[in-house]
């Protein structure tokens, strides 16, 4: 467990964390672009007056394209809105299309490589097989495409009235009620976003009460092994460390120091919240060590358990138990402070329900497969 890897270690206080939260505010210029981007789910494309057709036009096309005599059905379409300039058609097709009135049909030929008919190299067979040529390449279709122009069109997006806001949003009959609605909603949403990220703010709070020095040979020791941790990582990407650090451009230096950085604060934060967890009893049942694996049902959690227990990580299992534990009972114990300095019960009733959710999940995960989960655990 922590206490034997580190030691014994004590906070300068075991009084409740005190936070005090940033203003949770919203600007009218985030209301109007939300209501904006509302009213754009009800945009629907026009028709336009006619002309010649430009490159950044929309198009209503019939098109059907061939390869010699055959149909290709993977550009034969009937009345198909077409946003020019965005690689929606081939660029040959779209080259033929500029210039033309509605009406006119118009034909392009260009090459076509259809690489998800090639077989990988475990599965090709020596010679190309699957449609490609000698090199193993896949060989280049010629395509025609014929195309008539129906329509010019434009993606056009309401105006927000009242009338139109009576007509397409829910409990509200007006502009002002629309925006007053949307302020609201984006404002528990921050809210919302805040909890998601307070415990790890409560624990820096926390990590600041320890009252002895942290071995430098101790976040040495954490820091290689965030290291291997980091490794392994972008194995599953088939990179290494050096190739991973050059694509993000991060050089070594700064990878090394952030690291360093990285351990410290989780040794701090693990140390601090032993000795929190000593100091109030907290101990470990069984529910949440099943917890830690993450499984959706018990037979999973189950063999999870074993699994690790085989293994000889179940320890690992357990450290993030007592972790994830203690972090819940310094966080819910904490005093939340608005900018004035009184207490936000609001913010405090928002941690108690990100919890209680996380404890329905948790009791389904019982490492018991016989057993039903519960309806109350741990």
């Amino acid at each position: 467990m922590i206490k034997e890897k580190y030691g014994d270690f004590t906070l300068s206080s075991y009084d409740p964390v005190v936070l005090t939260l940033p203003e949770f505010t919203i600007s009218d210029q985030e209301v109007a672009a939300e209501m904006k981007r509302i009213a754009s789910r009800h945009s629907s494309n026009i028709t336009v007056g006619p002309h010649p057709v430009h490159a950044d036009d929309m198009v209503l096309i019939n098109i059907e394209t061939r390869e010699g005599e055959s149909l290709f059905p993977g550009l034969t379409h009937d009345h198909v809105d077409v946003q020019l300039g965005v690689g929606s058609l081939p660029e040959e097709v779209e080259i033929a299309l500029l210039g033309h009135e509605v009406g006119d049909t118009v034909e392009a030929t260009f090459g076509y490589v259809d690489y998800s008919q090639v077989a990988s190299d475990r599965e090709a067979p020596v010679d190309g097989g699957c449609g490609a040529g000698e090199t193993g390449e896949p060989d280049e279709m010629l395509l025609t495409s014929r195309v008539e122009i129906l329509a010019l069109r434009r993606f056009v997006t309401p105006d927000i009235t009242d009338a139109w806001v009576e007509q397409n949003i829910a409990l509200a009959n007006t502009v002002r009620e629309f925006g007053e609605k949307t302020a609201a909603r984006l404002l528990r949403e921050r809210r919302r976003d805040y909890t998601k990220n307070v415990e790890h703010l409560v624990m820096g709070e926390l990590a600041k009460r320890l009252v002895e020095e942290i071995p430098e040979e101790v976040v040495k020791g954490v820091a290689k092994q965030m290291i291997r941790e980091f490794d392994k990582f972008v194995e599953q990407y088939d990179l290494d460390r050096a190739s991973y650090l050059s694509i993000e451009g991060i050089g070594d230096v700064d990878f090394a120091e952030q690291i360093v950085r990285d351990a410290r604060e989780r040794v701090t934060q693990d140390i601090s919240l032993a000795s929190w967890a000593a100091h109030y009893g907290i101990e470990l049942e069984s529910c949440d060590v099943d917890f830690m694996f993450g499984e959706p049902t018990p037979e999973r959690t189950y063999e999870a358990r074993v699994e690790a227990e085989q293994s000889g990580q179940i320890e690992v299992f357990e450290d993030l138990a007592l972790r994830a534990k203690t972090a819940e009972h310094v966080t819910r114990g904490a005093v939340f402070l608005k900018s004035d300095g009184r207490v936000d019960e609001d913010f405090k009733q928002d941690i108690d329900l990100k919890y209680r959710k996380q404890r329905m999940v948790r009791a389904h995960a019982t490492s018991d497969p016989m057993l039903k989960p519960p309806m109350v655990s741990c």
